[in-house]
């Protein structure tokens, strides 16, 4: 019998192990890269969701003033008890959602509370800083977001006041941005 050569390249140990390493090598970047871009888009996130919760905090705030948090509310007050009523006959399914209205009205509650706790603690570390930026970053985040609708300015109008050019109070407001997200959602960058 006549044995065939094995025809193509050989792999010897070495260039097994050198396929192996550089086949390492390459995963481990694709994974570290990975990792970074889940790290910004959490990042992102994190920014985008503290302008939007400060955009909608008045009337996150509002509605957590007035939200129903439990059965025995519904009862000391005749209005809602007929409003609950008047629900029921239109929805038998709306018995069904009173928890999930209720739980919605405590995370509400919670999440309202919690901001203004660390915006209290946002002031309280700017108004003791050395550094007049930082002032200005809650005057800016107090101007745009906090402030009552009529009293709300604009990016232009806080420049004028702070005696800025406006980039600067863009500048400002994105830092503060990212600081309040660290007091909101618990993570430092």
């Amino acid at each position: 019998m006549n044995k065939k050569k094995p025809s193509g390249p050989v792999l010897t140990p070495a260039l097994v192990k050198a396929i192996s390493e550089a086949a390492a090598e390459k995963a481990i970047e694709a994974y570290r890269k990975e990792a970074e871009h889940h790290r910004e888009e959490a990042r992102d996130r994190r920014f985008h969701n503290t302008k939007l919760l400060l955009e909608r905090f008045k009337g996150l705030e509002e509605h957590s003033k007035e939200a129903v948090r439990s059965a025995s509310q519904v009862d000391d007050d005749p209005d809602l008890e007929e409003l609950v009523e008047m629900m029921k006959g239109y929805d038998n399914r709306y018995e069904a959602n009173v928890p999930s209205i209720m739980k919605s009205a405590a995370y509400t509650s919670t999440l309202v509370h919690h901001v203004k706790r660390m915006l209290e603690f946002y002031k309280r570390c700017c108004d003791v800083s050395s550094k007049p930026e930082d002032a200005r970053r809650y005057r800016i985040i107090y101007s745009t977001y906090l402030a009552e609708p009529e009293d709300q300015k604009t990016f232009q109008d806080i420049a004028e006041e702070e005696n800025v050019d406006v980039s600067t109070i863009y500048r400002d407001h994105k830092m503060a941005l990212r600081q309040l997200s660290a007091l909101f959602f618990g993570y430092f960058e």
